[in-house]
């Protein structure tokens, strides 16, 4: 029988859901907040399935490969999938679609609360 896990992001989902339900109680900050953050993880998983370097990360070319002990450090192509591969499409567009979402919810309420 596996051991029981409990993975961050249900935690965070969770945490979300709580916030977003008492927003009329809470300052509208946490609410733009509560909203920017899983936004922000969204796109970036997005880039990720598309393969898109983001600025200021820094992608390796270099490939490790461990023969009789040894760390061998080569160069060459990298080994990502192309770009419009059916299999990343699907989920890129729907973390794209479901961040750019939230980035715009998000943007809305610091809109709507600094009088924009």
């Amino acid at each position: 029988m596996p051991a029981f896990r409990i993975d961050w992001r249900w935690i965070a989902l969770f945490a979300i859901i709580i916030i977003l339900a008492n927003t009329r109680s809470l300052p509208w900050p946490i609410t733009a907040l509560a909203l920017a953050f899983p936004a922000g993880w969204l796109l970036y998983q997005a880039a990720q399935t598309f393969g898109i370097s983001l600025p200021g990360l820094r992608q390796s070319n270099t490939r490790v490969t461990y023969w009789r002990g040894r760390r061998i450090e080569t160069t060459g192509p990298s080994r990502r999938r192309p770009l419009w591969d059916r299999h990343n499409l699907a989920s890129g567009l729907l973390y794209g679609i479901a961040g750019l979402a939230l980035a715009l919810a998000a943007l809305a309420v610091v809109a709507r609360n600094l009088g924009v």
